[in-house]
């Protein structure tokens, strides 16, 4: 106003008007690349997909590429009650009652494949209380808040003998 009262919201860096915003690193302007690790998430050869948090998760999804997904289940995520959505090449879990997966770590969930080959996971979104960002990383906690991706070669899943010819059947 004519006195000088900022009459609309105030940024972080104190500008009447502006649009400064803290980064999810709970830095001013920052770039997001301040942060500690607070979530790694890591696909093994045999579809695992590993977690290690230092933070109760309340939501979680991630993008797949290479052999097509079938299939999410157990782990973490089974245990805790959360629903779990399988797309083409997007994974989300979260529970429609509130249950979180505690802090620490573990296998968050188990991916089937239709086919073997190398694949990567893309694009973590972490969630805590409230739909707050928890900084997360993909791969083997080197890189904290690397989101790129961390492709792994599936190992051919060995299903036993499903037919009783006394060998041991390879799902392709």
């Amino acid at each position: 106003d004519c006195e000088g009262n900022c009459l609309i919201d105030i940024d972080c860096a104190g500008e009447c008007g502006g649009d400064t915003i803290v980064d999810e690193c709970g830095e001013c302007d920052g770039d997001g690349s301040t942060c500690d690790y607070q979530t790694f998430v890591m696909l093994t050869e045999n579809g695992d997909v590993l977690y290690e948090s230092a933070q109760d998760i309340y939501g979680f999804q991630f993008n797949v590429t290479g052999p097509s997904l079938n299939g999410a289940s157990g782990g973490a995520a089974d245990n805790n009650g959360f629903s779990v959505s399988v797309g083409t090449d997007t994974v989300l879990g979260f529970s429609f009652t509130g249950s979180f997966i505690p802090s620490g770590s573990g296998t968050l969930l188990s991916l089937s494949f239709n086919g073997d080959g190398e694949a990567c996971l893309t694009d973590l979104i972490i969630s805590g209380p409230g739909g707050s960002v928890i900084v997360g990383d993909i791969g083997d906690g080197t890189s904290p808040g690397d989101t790129s991706d961390d492709c792994t070669t599936l190992a051919p899943c060995t299903m036993g003998d499903l037919d009783g010819d006394g060998l041991v059947n390879v799902m392709d």
